[in-house]
């Protein structure tokens, strides 16, 4: 029978390379869990999966550590008085997100947040598993996870050309700045 691992590699590479962000150290973590072989029948297909699953985040997590650790340090600031602006609902929602756009903004999110994203979001982990794979208290991987889907959001936006009030009136008024040299020039 065709394991269960082999027949779901991509989809826990690609879960790897979410938690690690590297697509090398994915492939080494996918290849350390498929060496494990699954005899797994029809009744255990279901939990083999989610057992694959859990065994690639947490063998992804180990092989980032060190990044996790020092994204955590870098959370335990406290969240900004004030929320980032973010883009109407309805902004993002007009057009489905591509995989490419979907990853190049999680991706780029620091260690820390994404990883509590990808395990409380996507995964549907509960709270404790999630505090327990991340070696973290509640409190921070609830931060961690509220201030990761933000900046994804944020990060779909800015990549779909998205410009926050503040930028927009920043950039109006270096383009009458500039305007005002240019003609200060023409005129003399």
């Amino acid at each position: 029978m065709f394991g269960v691992f082999e027949e779901h590699q991509a989809e826990l590479y690609w879960l790897a390379y979410l938690l690690t962000g590297d697509r090398e150290r994915s492939a080494e973590t996918v290849t350390r869990v498929l060496d494990f072989k699954d005899g797994a029948n029809a009744t255990f297909r279901g939990f083999m999966v989610s057992w694959a699953r859990k065994l690639v985040i947490g063998e992804a997590l180990a092989v980032i550590d060190s990044e996790l650790r020092e994204s955590a340090l870098r959370l335990q600031t406290p969240d900004p008085a004030e929320p980032p602006a973010l883009p109407p609902p309805d902004w993002i929602s007009r057009q489905r997100i591509t995989k490419p756009e979907f990853e190049r903004a999680l991706v780029a999110l620091d260690v820390f947040p994404r990883c509590a994203v990808i395990l409380t979001f996507f995964e549907r982990l509960s709270l404790e598993e999630s505090t327990l794979l991340l070696g973290a208290d509640e409190e921070l991987v609830t931060r961690a996870h509220r201030r990761g889907l933000i900046e994804l959001t944020r990060n779909i936006a800015l990549g779909r050309g998205w410009e926050p009030a503040g930028i927009r009136e920043w950039k109006g008024l270096r383009l009458c700045r500039k305007k005002r040299n240019e003609s200060m020039l023409v005129n003399g």
